[in-house]
């Protein structure tokens, strides 16, 4: 049993798949104890899904990929706590509605632009 647990880390790609895995899982922990803790579980969703536009603007200018993410997710920030400060509507819901738009303009321009990366690979990634 233990044999065929241990087969697939023979492979070079599968123990590099393995250990980015857990290089990865250790900051997205902390961080998202940090979150619930703050009441603000939301928030990890609600920058997943904003940074599309920018990973589809970063593609488009030629840019590094995180570079874009990197700018939507302040802008998202900035949006988020400026519409909160500024009306009357709650926190989680502003999150929603600032999130939810950003990802449905990342959605139109990808889509007017048809690059050759598939929507797949930039929304879950691939770490093999």
């Amino acid at each position: 049993m233990m044999a065929l647990l241990l087969e697939p880390l023979q492979f070079t790609f599968m123990s590099h798949a393995l250990l980015i895995s857990l290089v990865v899982s250790i900051p997205c922990a902390l961080l998202s104890v940090f979150l619930v803790l703050k009441s603000w579980a939301l928030m990890g969703d609600a920058m997943s899904h904003a940074v599309f536009p920018g990973i589809v603007l970063a593609w488009i200018l030629g840019l590094p990929l995180a570079t874009g993410a990197f700018v939507a997710g302040v802008f998202c920030a900035v949006a988020t706590g400026y519409l909160k400060d500024n009306s009357r509507i709650k926190q989680d819901t502003v999150m929603g509605i600032v999130f939810s738009g950003m990802f449905a303009a990342g959605l139109i321009l990808y889509i007017a632009v048809k690059p050759d990366v598939h929507l797949d690979h930039i929304l879950f990634g691939d770490m093999l």
